[in-house]
């Protein structure tokens, strides 16, 4: 099945733009497909990205196998690692020009995706990569073309096959940097449930909560719109009735499918109504400790909806999620006074699922005196001081100094404490 529509993104709230959503090719075995649509793009020699573990476990192996058998040549980039940094995507880029590609594959989770993206940018529009950083610095008012994309997620969480965004680090600065860009959104994003058998669960687990708190963060941003809430609810709807089953049953096919979706509807919903709090936090865990996106966003969001009830600044919207994931009829008609208790019934059902899941609590590395350095960090990134043409993510109020630090300070392993 093949399906592609339009919508915009605000940039900084009052400038619309156009985002592409990528065709979608979806359902068993739909990566045979793969040749097809490289042709379709005019691709005849595609650099794949991926990783070690996705070529050793063989899934790898079956595209490649169905772009020989379609007499097409490629390149194999397999270097990728967790939190991609800088120079792995120079090293890609190296790749792709001295084997004349004229192609991309990411083929993986987010970190394959944010690095064939860059590499893509580079091809495009060489500069330094710390010249990427913000909005719109890989093509500016479109100039550049990036060679033709083709996602192929192998979890279902980054929602990467679909978005605008990626996150690069510079470990020498023990930061991450987000690089966002309407060119960077694929051309083609091939969703298939078979590719997530024998996914390990923890991977399962972590990859799935990044996805609802994609959905999440976007459904309750200022930013978020008819378009965006329908996907997101749908995609919240998707996780809590399938999750558990990818987790405890990894090998059925139709909740493996809903995930990928589920995934891909957060992706398309948080790409233009942007994310938070959560975001915003776990980024600097990931660039401090390498902690995995997912595993960082699942730990702090339910923190993070918990304020948001607190400040009751959108639990008129934690009870839509709320009833998305089953906690309330949709039949029903709830008056104001039932928001609070819904959304309370979301935050602890998230709690509940990150249990089941067996979600971390805390971060192993992290000490007390690392709080200050994440709470500055988080609220740069979050309130829109870090750069001047950052104006911040239009989450649903404004939490203080003080009640981030409390939120960072309860990922802090009461070991450490004290220390």
């Amino acid at each position: 099945m093949v399906f592609s529509h339009d919508v915009k993104i605000m940039v900084g709230k009052v400038l619309p733009l156009p985002v592409p959503t990528p065709d979608v090719v979806s359902g068993v075995d739909s990566l045979a497909q793969m040749p097809e649509i490289l042709k379709k793009h005019g691709v005849t020699k595609p650099l794949i990205v991926t990783d070690e573990i996705l070529i050793k476990i063989g899934h790898v192996g079956k595209c490649e196998a169905a772009i020989k058998a379609a007499g097409l040549k490629y390149e194999l980039f397999g270097k990728v690692v967790p939190n991609p940094p800088a120079d792995l995507v120079l090293e890609g880029e190296e790749l792709y020009r001295t084997g004349k590609c004229d192609g991309l594959i990411a083929f993986g989770g987010g970190s394959p995706m944010d690095c064939c993206k860059m590499i893509g940018a580079r091809i495009a529009n060489p500069k330094p990569m710390t010249e990427y950083e913000g909005f719109g610095k890989v093509s500016p008012f479109g100039w550049y073309k990036l060679p033709p994309l083709i996602a192929v997620p192998t979890t279902a969480g980054t929602g990467s096959e679909t978005t605008v965004a990626a996150v690069i680090s510079f470990p020498e600065k023990q930061r991450k940097a987000a690089m966002s860009d309407l060119v960077l959104v694929p051309k083609v994003a091939v969703l298939d449930p078979k590719i997530l058998v024998g996914l390990p669960p923890a991977i399962t687990a972590a990859t799935g909560i990044d996805a609802l708190t994609h959905a999440v963060e976007s459904f309750v941003s200022q930013w978020a719109s008819d378009f965006t809430k329908r996907f997101a609810l749908r995609s919240v709807e998707r996780i809590f009735k399938y999750l558990p089953t990818c987790y405890h049953r990894g090998d059925d096919l139709e909740a493996r499918e809903q995930m990928l979706r589920a995934s891909f509807e957060a992706g398309v919903s948080f790409t233009r109504a942007a994310v938070g709090y959560v975001h915003a936090i776990a980024h600097q865990l990931g660039g401090l400790y390498g902690t995995p996106h997912g595993v960082a966003n699942a730990m702090v969001l339910p923190h993070v909806v918990e304020f948001y009830i607190k400040h009751k600044a959108c639990n008129d919207k934690l009870a839509a999620c709320a009833i998305a994931a089953g906690l309330g009829s949709h039949y029903e008609e709830y008056e104001a006074k039932d928001y609070e208790g819904l959304a309370d019934k979301f935050w602890k059902a998230i709690l509940d699922m990150n249990r089941d899941l067996q979600i971390p609590t805390t971060v192993a590395q992290m000490k007390p005196q690392d709080v200050k350095v994440i709470v500055d960090r988080a609220a740069a990134e979050c309130h829109g001081l870090q750069f001047a043409s950052d104006l911040g993510y239009p989450v649903p109020c404004r939490f203080s100094l003080e009640e981030i630090t409390e939120i960072v300070g309860r990922l802090v392993p009461p070991a450490q404490a004290k220390l």
